[in-house]
């Protein structure tokens, strides 16, 4: 009878990956559905609503997810995420027409609608993360400061730990191609300068959420517009900028320090841009297509 009863109660204990990810993984990095999450999250999802776990170790860890993952990444798929994805890579993303050499997008990486901010990426990586620091950055070789970090790749000056002679981000580190496919990328400098110049920038408030409203001021599109809003970017554990002022990537390297990389740069009163911001930073990044 007791043997019964036993057998009845652990089958209705919901088993869970901590019952298989045992405590020599306490140092363990763990990213859930591309999005990283503190130990006790993953720990606790039931094995019942998983897709697949996987295991990344070594050198393919470090690349791929940064220095802090020296001690191995448990990726982990639930099956709820797997039908999320699939919908997502049906949806398609909508654009608009400036009379430029590129469309852009109505919205952010990330993002629903174009007041989100959607999410945040350092330069050159594919999945939000919790904190934004050298230490994790997917291309960080060693160093301890931005005066002495050095490199794994996109550089030309072997001062910063290589010289591959990249200076624009390839698609498969471009997170607007690989999370939207298609044509759709991140833009470059000279298309973020052909934004600046041959449109009108308004700041302005739309549902609540500070921002730019950018109007095109080419003949025959003048009443087309995208709107960015004000999502400021992350440094570390701190929101910077946020409702103040608008900071997004484009895939260029920048040519004066290659431990930074060419943003646009969207502040009030009419202080628009181009910048460089450090490559750990987390920022938004609205894409182009042809």
């Amino acid at each position: 009878m007791l043997t019964i009863l036993l057998s009845m109660f652990l089958a209705a204990v919901p088993i869970t990956v901590d019952t298989e990810v045992q405590a020599d993984t306490v140092d363990y990095i763990f990213y859930v559905d591309d999005e990283r999450v503190e130990p006790e999250t993953a720990r606790a999802i039931k094995l019942a609503d998983i897709k697949t776990i996987t295991t990344i170790k070594g050198n393919a860890a470090v690349e791929n997810y940064g220095a802090e993952a020296g001690n191995s990444v448990i990726v982990i798929k639930t099956k709820k995420g797997a039908k999320d994805s699939k919908k997502k890579e049906k949806t398609t993303h909508e654009y608009v027409d400036l009379g430029l050499s590129v469309k852009w997008a109505t919205c952010n990486v990330g993002a629903d609608k174009p007041e989100d901010y959607g999410d945040y990426y350092a330069w050159g990586e594919v999945m939000p993360k919790v904190g934004y620091t050298w230490m994790n950055y997917r291309f960080f070789k060693e160093g301890t400061s931005n005066n002495d970090v050095t490199l794994s790749k996109y550089s030309s000056d072997m001062g910063f730990g290589v010289n591959d002679k990249k200076n624009k981000l390839v698609a498969e580190d471009d997170v607007a191609h690989v999370k939207w496919g298609g044509n759709w990328r991140m833009p470059t400098r000279k298309e973020i300068d052909e934004l600046r110049n041959n449109c009108t920038w308004t700041w302005t408030i739309i549902d609540g959420v500070a921002g730019y409203k950018v109007t095109s001021n080419k003949k025959g599109y003048k009443d087309r517009y995208i709107f960015l809003p004000a999502a400021g970017y992350k440094d570390i554990g701190k929101d910077v900028d946020v409702g103040l002022a608008g900071h997004y990537w484009t895939s260029s390297l920048s040519f004066l320090v290659n431990t930074c990389a060419d943003i646009l740069y969207c502040f009030p009163n009419s202080r628009v841009t181009s910048a460089t911001a450090y490559r750990y930073y987390g920022l938004p990044v609205r894409p182009v297509c042809p």
